[in-house]
């Protein structure tokens, strides 16, 4: 399903808006006009990813010689 954008001129705005904010959280991307020029857009509000745990890897083990160079590829470093 394609995202669908509504245009709204300012007074409508300001009477609709809830509606406006309903449409916004369902997905809809909302255009405010001002004498038709855009000035404005609602769009959803995306929450942020949970911060990463700190610990997770605690049993992982580095091996001996993991930052020697490979013999051949001194050039690259």
């Amino acid at each position: 399903m394609g995202k669908t954008t509504s245009k709204y001129n300012m007074y409508e705005a300001k009477t609709r808006l809830s509606e406006i904010v309903e449409k916004a959280r369902e997905g809809e991307e909302i255009i405010l006009m001002n004498r038709g020029e855009p000035v404005a857009k609602v769009v959803p509000f995306k929450k942020k990813k949970e911060a990463r745990k700190l610990g997770f890897a605690k049993d992982v083990k580095i091996l001996s010689g993991f930052d020697e160079i490979p013999e051949g590829f001194e050039d690259y470093v």
